[in-house]
């Protein structure tokens, strides 16, 4: 209470001096024993501000004017009149010295006393909260310096309207842009949108500190309770909660987390500070997750410069998604009945994802009502064609091997939709696959047939049986679609334009195919498989397959320079240990 009436004993008692001026309309004579008093308060107020050493620059810039002020209008004359007609100016110069001189005399910015007691110790001790500080500092100089001829300026001839003018239109500077800059402006620059990375003394300042570090637009409707158990030099159980928009740090150990992540206290703390880096040593089970892992990723979203844990980023720089510009078949809804998938990948399903997307995709389409008949290649038995043109010749539509080919052609012309999954071999599609595809030659006729596009084609040879759909499936190791998927594109499209009655409907490339099954990519797998789950769906209802679906699988959600370290150091961590199979999670 002491130090609070100390801290603004010099704001009401200049107020209290300027009503007594105007009431006495600024006659020294009355005036004097006020100013007399005053002088003597703000003195006393001075010394104590010094003896009981109150860190606050207002009492000492205000006391300042005001005692030099007052103590030159009692014993000069010429000045007093002057200085009682412009005590609000006076107040004004003070504010203004106290925000611009202690900067400059390297002491720390008055607005950095204001906002200690609203910040945890870990923001208050960065250079960036200093350096908004200094920002938010010098703006308030500015607005004060401002302020000095406004209280001054003549507004009207009316001395009550002049004086109330005078009055409010200098406080309407401070609240109309002072006070929602001081309100907005700490939230602008701190985001971790500005690049700069915060580094923090101890463990305990970067956990308290991360909720003032926390981008709310970033969160959308995301609710999360992240566990920390940190242990070694430091011993801390908290967890962040995060729900509307909103974050906060509490310490002690929440009932039920959605991730928990458990690691040496100096460890986390030199991945925040960017001395370590997150990938390698959550590669290197350095710090183990529990729970749900993926949401790692959304730290570097969610705080910027709180942790440098793997990442995920805007990939706008990187995907090309080159098969968006392809004329795809579109059907009558409801037309496509019946599906024959074909894979051609030689894993089970527990490792591919080109197998994953497919039968996402089957689900949906017999969710929407399809016939869904699915054959995996490698438990065929299919011969190599050897050239032979029997099929065309002697035995027209019959091949001379009678092995597995002989009924999966049948199955393949009657339905309605094929769908050709391979994963990405060599940019091409796998042995086994085109195998399959050369096998399909019995089902075309060896004469030539110019059509109304100028391709010369080989005309179907049942084309009672009408027209099909195809679409294609495939994952790859590589981050982007063009430049890797091209040559498995090109034979699809090659088969779309030389095919009377069969036509491309969509193209699903999954780049980046390893990550899925990495458990910090959790999200991203769950996106993928309903993406395939409603292409599936709707290419049965609509009789199309959407753009937008094949796009956001095509976009692997990771930059090509954090794929490129995160790749290089999967593998440096494998070397010599143990079997790939083995050291990937497999695929639930």
């Amino acid at each position: 209470m002491k130090k609070i009436i100390i801290q603004n004993l010099p704001f009401a008692a200049l107020i209290f001096l300027n009503i007594i001026a105007e009431v006495s309309r600024f006659k020294m004579a009355m005036m004097f024993p006020f100013v007399a008093a005053v002088l003597v308060l703000l003195v006393v107020n001075l010394i104590a501000a010094l003896r009981f050493k109150i860190a606050h620059y207002f009492v000492y810039g205000l006391s300042a004017v005001a005692i030099t002020g007052q103590t030159l209008s009692l014993f000069i004359p010429g000045i007093a009149e002057f200085y009682i007609r412009n005590i609000i100016t006076g107040l004004y110069l003070g504010l203004f010295l106290a925000a611009f001189v202690p900067p400059i005399l390297k002491f720390n910015p008055f607005t950095y006393i204001y906002s200690l007691h609203q910040y945890p110790e870990g923001v208050t001790k960065t250079d960036l909260f200093k350096r908004i500080n200094l920002i938010l500092n010098y703006i308030w100089a500015s607005l004060f310096a401002v302020s000095i001829p406004l209280t001054t300026a003549h507004y009207a001839d009316d001395r009550a309207l002049q004086t109330l003018l005078a009055t409010l239109i200098p406080i309407a500077l401070q609240l109309g842009i002072g006070l929602p800059l001081t309100i907005k402006l700490p939230k602008i620059l701190s985001r971790p949108s500005a690049g700069t990375v915060m580094q923090f003394e101890t463990a305990k300042d970067l956990l308290e500190s991360m909720p003032f570090g926390f981008n709310a637009k970033k969160a959308g409707d995301l609710k999360l309770i992240m566990q920390f158990n940190l242990s070694g030099d430091e011993t801390i159980d908290g967890y962040l909660e995060i729900e509307n928009k909103t974050c906060t740090f509490s310490y002690g150990q929440h009932p039920s987390p959605d991730t928990t992540i458990i690691s040496d206290a100096k460890l986390w703390l030199d991945i925040s500070n960017q001395k370590v880096s997150g990938t390698e040593a959550y590669l290197k089970k350095q710090y183990h997750v529990e729970g749900d892992v993926s949401y790692l990723l959304k730290l570097n979203e969610l705080f910027g410069g709180s942790t440098n844990i793997p990442e995920s980023h805007s990939t706008t720089e990187m995907v090309d998604y080159s098969y968006t510009d392809h004329p795809y078949k579109k059907f009558t809804p409801g037309q496509i009945r019946s599906i024959l998938i074909i894979d051609g990948g030689p894993r089970n399903n527990k490792f591919s994802k080109t197998t994953l997307m497919v039968e996402k995709f089957q689900r949906g389409a017999e969710m929407a009502g399809a016939d869904v008949t699915y054959v995996r290649l490698k438990t065929q038995n299919i011969k190599d064609c050897n050239g032979c043109y029997t099929c065309w010749t002697k035995t027209p539509g019959e091949c001379i091997y009678q092995d597995d080919m002989t009924d999966l052609r049948k199955k393949y012309r009657a339905a309605d939709l094929i769908v050709f999954a391979s994963p990405l071999y060599v940019f091409s599609v796998t042995s086994i696959m085109k195998r399959f595809i050369d096998r399909l030659l019995p089902l075309i006729k060896p004469y030539m047939l110019l059509d109304p596009n100028g391709y010369i084609k080989h005309p179907d040879r049942f084309p009672e049986q009408g027209e099909q759909g195809f679409v294609v499936f495939s994952a790859a190791g590589f981050p982007d679609v063009k430049h890797n998927f091209d040559g498995l594109q090109a034979l699809f499209r090659m088969i779309d334009s030389h095919n009377e009655n069969l036509h491309l409907m969509g193209e699903f490339f999954l780049p980046a195919a390893e990550l899925l099954s990495q458990p910090i990519f959790a999200e991203r797998r769950r996106t993928v498989e309903t993406l395939c789950h409603d292409a599936g769906r709707q290419i049965v209802e609509q009789g199309l397959v959407s753009r937008d679906f094949m796009d956001k699988i095509a976009d692997p959600g990771i930059s090509r320079t954090q794929f490129q370290t995160d790749a290089n150091l999967f593998w440096e961590t494998l070397d010599g240990k143990t079997a790939y199979l083995k050291a990937v999670p497999k695929l639930a």
